[in-house]
């Protein structure tokens, strides 16, 4: 498997025959496009609403093969009833060939997890500990206790590939939400930033010092890729 950078929280991850792409918003190298071209199938996972992290631009790649897996608060009413798929938080089901959980966040909609049967695949959306620094006490306290509620509710999930928040805009709190999943789950073959909204991630000493030996990429420009088989992930 290859995965790919589009934008901001834009994936794609080529399986082959098969592409799951994720809350696409914008694809400046044309990815999507090129793979639909090359002839694979285009499956679309959309974690929340939010326009960047949704695009009404996905049913332009309608085609008999293109699916479409959404949380219940995205737009879907134009998509193809027999290939479209709305989850709510907490639902498992089965498209295809894979097993799709949807978790929880701390924002819109969910998160995706993946099983493929042979790696785990996991989406945050907008899942994070949202501390912006400066904000009312109030606001501060509501953002740590949600956050803590919902990673709790991933405790324990093993995903072999983890696309996580790093958003440059919380600032000194940039890492938080990473270190605080990553005190719950266990560490994934690679961990992926996404979400930057700002100058791309250098991890801090004290995140490298926790993590030390936990594989990262961090995408710099749209169009960036990567060989998940030089982790261990097929």
């Amino acid at each position: 498997m290859k995965l790919y950078y589009l934008e901001h929280s834009g994936f794609m991850i080529d399986a082959g025959h098969q592409c799951y792409i994720f809350d696409y918003w914008k694809d400046q190298t044309q990815i999507v496009k090129k793979a639909q071209q090359a002839g694979k199938e285009l499956w679309f996972f959309v974690t929340h609403w939010h326009g960047d992290h949704y695009s009404p631009a996905i049913l332009e790649f309608n085609s008999d093969t293109t699916r479409y897996i959404v949380h219940e608060d995205v737009p879907h009413k134009e998509m193809p009833a027999p290939r479209t798929t709305v989850m709510a938080v907490g639902e498992t089901t089965v498209v295809g060939n894979l097993t799709v959980t949807m978790y929880g966040s701390t924002d819109e909609g969910g998160s995706f997890l993946l099983d493929t049967g042979k790696s785990k695949l996991f989406h945050a959306g907008d899942l994070n500990w949202w501390h912006w620094l400066g904000d009312t006490p109030e606001n501060i306290d509501f953002a740590r206790d949600f956050a803590k509620k919902e990673f709790h509710r991933v405790a324990g999930m093993q995903a072999d590939l983890i696309l996580f928040p790093v958003d440059a805009r919380l600032e000194a709190a940039r890492e938080w939400g990473a270190i605080e999943l990553l005190h719950v789950v266990p560490q994934p073959k690679l961990f992926v930033p996404m979400h930057a909204n700002g100058p791309i991630w250098e991890p801090s000493l004290y995140f490298k010092s926790l993590y030390e030996h936990m594989p990262l990429w961090i995408p710099k420009q749209s169009g960036d890729a990567v060989d998940l088989a030089a982790y261990g992930i097929k």
